[in-house]
């Protein structure tokens, strides 16, 4: 889902001089994400989101919907345009006060980002109705706006996308004309174009296909429908996985293409898209049937289901993944980045263990590559999303993050 970060990974294999052991940590990111990650994030969004249910007005489906609109939006938009400040005010060099407050923001924006996730979705129920019509024309014309703009990449999410919990850049997400808070005005307005118009349309994207799935996959059997949808989740994603980068390299060869590389790219983040709704949707339904299901302990194992989910995700330094914010644009990267998944774990993590240092990115790329070592590279989008970027050009042109 997202949050939605803005991808940075490159497509191709550098820096590990051993390319068949990133192959396999790459696929151990892969299963990672589908089989580790993926559930612990269902786990807090299910218990927040329920959670929500019971507290926020149970009784009033019109108010309880209004409310977390309210929450939803004003949290969003006071965290991205506090953003800045939070960076400046928040160092990382006291290492104790920077963990204990950078966990505080994320619960804070992950209690936000469900809000208003269930604000938008539970507000379309009441006003459209739970219904083909409904769930079809919420993907149908949402999904053709975010292509016009070229923001179908806000919608994704994990398997797809895991945003480790790294100082550098912890509470910048990016926007959707990338403003600096230099131009107050503009930033404002960026601000709340990214808030009011990319998140909805993304948040609508993502409840039309799930409610398509309710309505078409099996609906009086929850069991035989969530293991379909885990199916088609599973499948997509260890298909991408293993695909992202011959499909890189043909989006490498469009670069002077752009409206064919721009067609590749969005088929393939739809694909995502689905692959990411699919596994949540069967994930979700899973945990409702088998964990905690009885009444008189379902209060309870919505706290559990919450405490494990943002604990877990915490432990293996992925909070920052249950936060839903900033925007992702289509077709404006080359070499093939706009198709490579950015779930790398492992991979990175390896990194770290081989004295690979890292750079935290701030400007526009350039790199070169001088007497045959890598030379560190900035890019903004990656900086934005709180990433380190490092990329080694050689003769071929190759280059990996």
């Amino acid at each position: 889902m997202v949050l939605i970060k803005e991808k940075h990974e490159s497509a191709k294999r550098q820096l590990l001089s051993d390319s068949t052991t990133y192959d396999l940590l790459r696929c151990v990111d892969g299963l990672l994400a589908m089989f580790v990650f993926t559930p612990l994030i269902v786990f807090f969004w299910r218990g927040a989101w329920h959670l929500c249910n019971l507290y926020i007005y149970p009784d009033n489906l019109e108010l309880t919907c209004w409310v977390s609109v309210m929450i939803g939006y004003t949290g969003a938009l006071t965290l991205n345009l506090t953003q800045f400040l939070l960076t400046k005010y928040i160092r990382s060099h006291n290492a104790i006060a920077f963990s204990i407050l950078s966990r505080i923001y994320t619960i804070l924006f992950a209690f936000t980002s469900v809000n208003h996730w269930r604000g938008v979705w539970l507000t379309l129920d009441y006003y459209t109705g739970f219904s083909f019509f409904s769930a079809g024309m919420s993907v149908l014309l949402c999904m053709l706006l975010l292509w016009g703009l070229r923001a179908s990449s806000s919608l994704i999410a994990a398997p797809f996308l895991i945003a480790m919990d790294r100082t550098e850049g912890y509470f910048l997400a990016p926007t959707f004309f990338k403003s600096q808070p230099s131009n107050a005005g503009k930033f404002l307005l960026d601000i709340t174009f990214s808030v009011l118009v990319i998140s909805t349309l993304a948040f609508s994207v993502w409840r039309g296909i799930w409610e398509l799935e309710d309505l078409a996959i099996f609906p009086e059997d929850s069991f035989s429908s969530a293991l379909v949808s885990c199916i088609i989740g599973i499948a997509l994603a260890t298909a991408m996985t293993l695909l992202q980068f011959k499909v890189a390299t043909v989006s490498a060869k469009l670069d002077s293409h752009p409206y064919a590389k721009l067609l590749l790219e969005q088929t393939w983040l739809f694909a995502q898209i689905v692959g990411a709704v699919s596994l949540w949707r069967g994930y979700w339904m899973l945990c409702n049937r088998y964990f905690m299901p009885e009444d008189h302990r379902y209060e309870l194992g919505q706290w559990v289901s919450y405490a494990i989910g943002t604990g877990g995700c915490m432990i293996l330094f992925i909070g920052n993944t249950n936060v839903m914010r900033g925007v992702g644009r289509d077709g404006f990267q080359s070499d093939g980045e706009g198709i490579a998944l950015s779930n790398h774990y492992t991979s990175i993590l390896y990194q770290f263990l081989q004295n690979i240092h890292y750079q935290p990115a701030i400007s526009d790329p350039e790199s070169t590559t001088k007497n045959g070592k890598a030379t560190f590279c900035d890019e903004n989008e990656a900086s934005i999303s709180g990433s380190y970027t490092v990329i080694n050009q050689s003769e071929d042109g190759a280059v990996a993050t």
